[in-house]
C-alpha cells in the first residue's frame, strides 16, 4: 500500500493574498494602545466603541473568541448610542470572525447587515470592502463561482472610486480564486495587475504577498526552479517587517515546493521555522497546520512512531480552536500509523474516531469515508479479518464508482436541461404563431361584420332608389365602391388564410425537428452508454491479457532462476568436490615422489596450483549464479558482496543506499541484483571505465536505480546495434516488474542506466 495514501489533504497552503479581512501585523504597541483607550473612555463613546471594533479585526484571524467579544460589545455599546458606523464596523467583524471559522452562511448574513448600514452612511469604500469579505468567506469553502462573483463587484465599486490600495488587493484576491479553479494565465495576469498598483503605492508587503501566490501557482505546474525564488523574495520581505505572520505563511508553503519532489528534510527545516513564526504572534491555526504536515512528512518516509506526537497535537489545537475541518483524516492517519506500529487496539480506536468525525465535520462525507474505508482495510488485514478487508476495499471501490456515476449522471442531465431549454424556447415560438393565427382570426370576424353592414347599407340604398329616382346614380356610384371595398376585403381575407397555412405548416415542422432532435440524443447516450460498456470489456481482456503475459514471464524468471540454483549446486557439490579430491590426491603423491630435476618438480607445482584456481574458479562461478547472501541478507547486502570481489585498482565501484532498511519482495530482489550483476559485467567488458556509481533508493512512489560509469559510451540512436542477450534481458526483467529502463549515452561521455520500479510493486 502507497504511504502517500493516509497523508492525503494534509499539505494545507496559506494564501495571505486573501487576508483583507484583518490587518496583517498584531504589534503590541497598537494592542497596548487600543487597550489605553477603553481604560480611559467611557464604555458608550464613540472612541471606545472603535477601538472595540479594531481589535476585533486584530484579533480575527489568531483569537477568535476574543476577536468575537470585542465585537459583541462594540454591537451592543452602539445599539445603545444608536451609532451606525460602530454597528456596521462590528457586524463586519463578526462576519470576519465566522468566515475564519468557516461559517460561511452566518459570516455572509452579517456581511449584508453592515453593509446595509454603510448604505445609510453612503460609504462606498466599506460596502466594496464587504462584497470582498464575501468573495474570501466562500472561497474559503470551496465555493469558487459565488466567491468570483462578489470579488468582481468588489473590484468594479473600488474601480469607481479609484481606490487603488483595495484594488490591488482585490485583483490579488480574484487571481488566487482563478488558480484554485486551475486557471493558472488567468491568475497570473491578475496577480502581476495587482503587483503594478502596489509598486506605485510603495506597498512593499502586499507585493510580497502577491509573491507567495505567484509562487503557488509555479508550484502547481511543477516548475519549481520558479517557484522558489519567489518565495524567498517574499521571506526576505517579511523578515525586514519583522512580519512574523505573514514569514511563518511564506515558509508554510515554500515547504510544499520541497515537500513535492522528495526533499523532506528541507520541507521539515522550512516547517520549523513557520512554526516558530506562528507561535511568536500565537496564530493558533497555522500552528495547526504546521504540526499536522510535519506528522504527514514523517508518515511520507515511514517514521510512525515520530509522526504520531505532532498529529495529536494538530487535533488538541484544532479541537480547542473548534475548528474541525480535515479532522476525520488526520484521526485516520493516526489510525494508520498505530497499524503500521502493530498497536492494533489503539489503531482501531482512532479509525473509530475518523468515521465519527467524517460523519460530523465533513463536506464531502462520502468521499471522506471511503478514503477511511480504504485504510482501514491495512487494519482488517493485520488482524487476518481478510473478509472483513475484502468487504472495505469493496465499498470503497463502489463509492468511487457511485461518485463517478453521478458525474457522468450530471453531464446527462446538463445536456437534458439544453435540450429541454431549446424545447421551451420552441413551445414559446409555437405559441407566439398561434396568437398570431387568433389575431387573424378576429380580423376576418370583423370583416365579415363589414360586409353584413354594407349588404344591409345596399338594401337602405334599393329602398331609397324606389323613393328617391333622383339619387339613383348616387347610389350606384356608391354600390361599386362597396362592391369594389368587398373584393378588396375578400382579398387581404384571401392572404390571412394563406398565411395561416403557412403557420400551420411551420407548426408541422417544427415538430418533426423536436421528433428528431429528441431521436438523435436519445442515440447520442445510447451510444455513449454501449462505448462505456465496451471500454470496460476491452480493460477487462487486456488486464486479462497483460496477467498471463507476466505470469509466462514469471515462471520463465523462475525457472532460470532455479536452473541457476541447480547448476549452482551441481558445480560446487559435484565438480567442485571432484577438483578438490584431485587436489587432495595430488598432495598425497607428492608426499612419495621424487622428480627427476627441479623443472619436473616446478611442472608439478604448477599443476597443483592450476587445481586450486580452478576449485577457486568454480565456487566463484557457483556463488555468482545463487548468491546466499541475497537469500538471507538482502538486495545491498548482496551487491556489496559482488562488487567487494571486484578489483578496486581496476574498477572503482561506489554504492548508495536509501530507504531500503526493510526487505522487498524476493522477486524483485532476484530480478535487481541479476540486472545490476549485468550492467557490472558489461562496463567491465565494454565500457573501459574505471569508476562506476550505483545509486538504490526507494521511496512510496517505488524504486529507482541509478547506474553511471565514466567508460567511452555509445550512441543511443544505434541503440539496436549494442542490443545484445545482456540487455535485452535487463529490458524484459523490468518490465516483468511493470517497471521501466532507460539507457543514456555519448560517444565518449559514458553511460547511464535509469531504472524505475513503480510502487505497486514495491
Amino acid at each position: 500500500m502507497k504511504i502517500t495514501a493516509p497523508c492525503k489533504g494534509l499539505f494545507l497552503i496559506a494564501l495571505l493574498c486573501m487576508s483583507n479581512l484583518i490587518a496583517t501585523a498584531q504589534k503590541k504597541s497598537v494592542v497596548d494602545s487600543l487597550n489605553k483607550i477603553l481604560s480611559l473612555n467611557n464604555p458608550k463613546d464613540v472612541k471606545y466603541i472603535n477601538a472595540l471594533n479594531s481589535l476585533a479585526y486584530l484579533f480575527a484571524k489568531t483569537d477568535s473568541a476574543k476577536a468575537m467579544n470585542f465585537a459583541m460589545k462594540a454591537k451592543n455599546t452602539s445599539q445603545i448610542k444608536k451609532y451606525t458606523l460602530g454597528l456596521a464596523d462590528a457586524y463586519k467583524a463578526i462576519g470576519v470572525v465566522n468566515s475564519y471559522k468557516n461559517r460561511t452562511d452566518v459570516a455572509i448574513q452579517n456581511f449584508n447587515i453592515s453593509n446595509e448600514y454603510y448604505t445609510q452612511l453612503k460609504n462606498n469604500r466599506e460596502i466594496a470592502g464587504n462584497y470582498n469579505n464575501m468573495g474570501i468567506a466562500y472561497k474559503l469553502v470551496g465555493n469558487l463561482e459565488k466567491g468570483l462573483f462578489y470579488l468582481l463587484k468588489a473590484e468594479k465599486l473600488h474601480s469607481a472610486i479609484n481606490d487603488s490600495d483595495a484594488l490591488g488587493v482585490d485583483l490579488s484576491n480574484i487571481g488566487a480564486v482563478y488558480s484554485e479553479m486551475g486557471m493558472y494565465n488567468k491568475a497570473i495576469e491578475y496577480y502581476f495587475s495587482s503587483i503594478k498598483l502596489a509598486e506605485k503605492s510603495k506597498k512593499t508587503k502586499a507585493i510580497a504577498q502577491t509573491y507567495i501566490n505567484i509562487g503557488n501557482i509555479m508550484r502547481l505546474q511543477k516548475n519549481f526552479r520558479a517557484a522558489t525564488p519567489y518565495f524567498e523574495k517574499a521571506v526576505k520581505v517579511f523578515t525586514d517587517y519583522n512580519d512574523q505572520l505573514n514569514l511563518g505563511i511564506a515558509h508554510l508553503n515554500n515547504a510544499n515546493v520541497y515537500i513535492e519532489q522528495s526533499a523532506y528534510g528541507k520541507g521539515i527545516e522550512q516547517i520549523n521555522k513557520s512554526l516558530d513564526a506562528f507561535k511568536k504572534v500565537g496564530f493558533k491555526r497555522g500552528i495547526q497546520i504546521c504540526y499536522n504536515n510535519l506528522g504527514a512528512l514523517y508518515m511520507r518516509q515511514e517514521k510512525y512512531k515520530e509522526a504520531i506526537p505532532y498529529l495529536e497535537k494538530s487535533i488538541s489545537l484544532a479541537t480547542e480552536a473548534k475548528n474541525f475541518t480535515g479532522l476525520a483524516l488526520v484521526q485516520q492517519n493516526i489510525g494508520f500509523s498505530y497499524t503500521k506500529l502493530g498497536d492494533l487496539k489503539l489503531a482501531e480506536e482512532w479509525f473509530d474516531k475518523a468515521e465519527v468525525s467524517a460523519k460530523l465535520y465533513s463536506r464531502n462525507e462520502v468521499n471522506t469515508l471511503s478514503e477511511i474505508l480504504n485504510h482501514r482495510s491495512s487494519l482488517d488485514s493485520a488482524k487476518n479479518d481478510f473478509q472483513s478487508a475484502f468487504m472495505r476495499r469493496d465499498k470503497y471501490r463502489t463509492i468511487k464508482d457511485s461518485l463517478l456515476n453521478e458525474r457522468l449522471g450530471k453531464q446527462i442531465n446538463e445536456l437534458n436541461t439544453k435540450y429541454e431549454t431549446e424545447k421551451k424556447q420552441q413551445q414559446i415560438v409555437l405559441l407566439n404563431n398561434r396568437n398570431e393565427i387568433q389575431f387573424l382570426a378576429l380580423g376576418k370576424s370583423e370583416l365579415e361584420i363589414k360586409n353584413k353592414t354594407l349588404e344591409n347599407q345596399r338594401n337602405v340604398s334599393e329602398i331609397g332608389s324606389q323613393k328617391l329616382v333622383l339619387q339613383k346614380n348616387k347610389i350606384l356610384i356608391t354600390q361599386k365602391l362597396t362592391e369594389t371595398r368587398a373584393k378588396a376585403q375578400k382579398i387581404k381575407l384571401l392572404a390571412s388564410q394563406n398565411a395561416v397555412q403557412k403557420l400551420e405548416i411551420f407548426k408541422k415542422n417544427i415538430i418533426v425537428l423536436t421528433t428528431l432532435g429528441s431521436l438523435i440524443i436519445t442515440i447520442l447516450i445510447s451510444y455513449l452508454i454501449y462505448n462505456r460498456y465496451k471500454v470496460k470489456q476491452e480493460k477487462k481482456l487486456h488486464a486479462e491479457i497483460i496477467q498471463q503475459q507476466d505470469l509466462a514471464t514469471k515462471a520463465v524468471l523462475n525457472a532460470e532462476e532455479n536452473e541457476r540454483k541447480r547448476i549452482s549446486g551441481e558445480l560446487h557439490d559435484g565438480l567442485g568436490q571432484m577438483f578438490s579430491a584431485v587436489k587432495l590426491n595430488l598432495s598425497a603423491i607428492t608426499e612419495g615422489l621424487q622428480f627427476k630435476d627441479d623443472a619436473s618438480k616446478a611442472v608439478f607445482e604448477k599443476t597443483l596450483n592450476l587445481v586450486d584456481d580452478s576449485c577457486r574458479e568454480v565456487r566463484v562461478i557457483s556463488h555468482q549464479m545463487a548468491p546466499n547472501v541475497l537469500l538471507k541478507s538482502g538486495l545491498t547486502a548482496a551487491v556489496r558482496d559482488f562488487i567487494s570481489k571486484i578489483d578496486a585498482r581496476k574498477l572503482k565501484i561506489n554504492l548508495e543506499t536509501f530507504g531500503l532498511q526493510e526487505r522487498i519482495d524476493q522477486n524483485i530482489e532476484t530480478v535487481l541484483y541479476r540486472v545490476i550483476q549485468e550492467s557490472v559485467n558489461n562496463v567491465i567488458k565494454h565500457s573501459g571505465a574505471n569508476v562506476l556509481d550505483i545509486q538504490l533508493s526507494k521511496d512510496e512512489d517505488g524504486i529507482n536505480v541509478m547506474i553511471e560509469d565514466n567508460g567511452k559510451g555509445f550512441d543511443t540512436s544505434q541503440l539496436e546495434k549494442f542490443q545484445g542477450i545482456g540487455l535485452k534481458n535487463i529490458r524484459t526483467r523490468i518490465e516483468f516488474l511493470k517497471g521501466n529502463v532507460d539507457f543514456s549515452s555519448k560517444m565518449g561521455a559514458g553511460t547511464l542506466i535509469a531504472i524505475f520500479i513503480p510502487c505497486g510493486n514495491s
